[in-house]
């Protein structure tokens, strides 16, 4: 299963730092190297228990990117309360996974999807070929490193509001792109983050000057 784009969208934006996300490569061998401020509570890489993949886990139905994409904007998400889709922005990425997070004792079937400034993510339910909405997180504050397991393709994904959860890809071109993109949209989420926050604080504090001045 490939992905789906709102967008074509490119790799080269990311900038030199990478505060929020440290990957360490040497050649093909891949190491992991946790950020700074790196949950203590990130789940451990194990051997997880491996669902079979099914053709229709693989291909999601026979659909291709397109298909699959119209039917994100168009089809209620099975408990899904929110407004349409895109209202959560720019779909970047999105694509076939499989995910375990600390209430899961195994590795699971998921489809995430990245936007602008969320990652939602969504089961799959192969009778009725529709997705379920499993969450919403948020990418300010997010941290992401790659993980080494018995299985290729892992990071995990943690932060201060955030359960952590270890996502494994389906081969190597699937992986480098959700690591890029991400890498990407949390710095842009990170740097909207703060900006909103120094103009409220900007804002209460000019409203507590005046306060001040009607008192005196």
């Amino acid at each position: 299963m490939g992905c789906c784009s709102l967008s074509a969208r490119h790799a080269g934006s990311a900038g030199g730092s990478q505060d929020e996300v440290e990957l360490l490569k040497t050649g093909r061998t891949r190491k992991s190297s946790i950020s700074d401020g790196q949950s203590e509570g990130s789940l451990q890489p194990k051997d997880p228990a491996i669902p079979t993949k099914t053709d229709g886990a693989e291909a999601l139905w026979g659909r291709t990117q397109e298909e699959l994409l119209n039917l994100l904007i168009t089809q209620p998400i099975t408990g899904w309360e929110g407004r349409n889709i895109l209202s959560l922005g720019e779909i970047v990425w999105s694509s076939w996974v499989l995910l375990r997070s600390y209430h899961m004792e195994e590795m699971s079937e998921r489809y995430l999807v990245l936007t602008s400034f969320h990652l939602l993510i969504l089961s799959v339910d192969h009778t009725k070929k529709a997705f379920v909405y499993e969450g919403l997180v948020p990418l300010a504050g997010m941290h992401l490193r790659e993980v080494l397991t018995a299985i290729s393709y892992t990071f995990e994904i943690t932060g201060p509001m955030i359960e952590s959860r270890i996502i494994c890809c389906q081969n190597s071109a699937d992986f480098d792109r959700w690591i890029q993109h991400l890498q990407d949209q949390i710095k842009m989420a990170n740097a909207n983050y703060s900006t909103s926050l120094t103009s409220n604080i900007s804002f209460l504090v000019s409203r507590w000057g005046i306060d001040v001045k009607r008192r005196g």
